[in-house]
């Protein structure tokens, strides 16, 4: 095929591409795993701070309902349950004896 080269050194070319492919695939696979794993960790964030907003917003939503009707020692318990992009997030809101309130807020990654 290739007149210039003799048999044994044929093999070397071949030998040669073959490492120059396999390296270059492992290069691909490193990289497509570090992206893979920068995007879990992006959407972790977002979820993070999904779930933040949310108990935030119940709270303050019980607050100024609770200040409106002019009775602060009465807050009721709430729970809020709503699909975001495909996750279920679930904030609940429990007022704590003697003062003050307990907001937890979770969600489901295995959607």
């Amino acid at each position: 095929m290739f007149p210039q080269l003799k048999k044994n050194e044929s093999g070397v070319v071949l030998f040669i591409v073959l490492m120059v492919a396999i390296i270059i695939m492992i290069f691909s696979v490193g990289i497509l795993t570090q992206s893979m794993n920068e995007t879990n960790g992006a959407q972790q964030q977002i979820d993070q701070i999904i779930s933040d907003q949310l108990a935030k917003g119940i709270f303050w939503n019980a607050y100024s309902s609770a200040y409106s009707s002019g009775n602060m020692t009465n807050m009721q318990n709430v729970y809020f349950s709503n699909v975001i992009e495909g996750r279920n997030y679930q904030v609940t809101l429990n007022p704590i004896a003697g003062g003050g309130y307990n907001v937890v807020a979770n969600y489901d990654t295995f959607q």
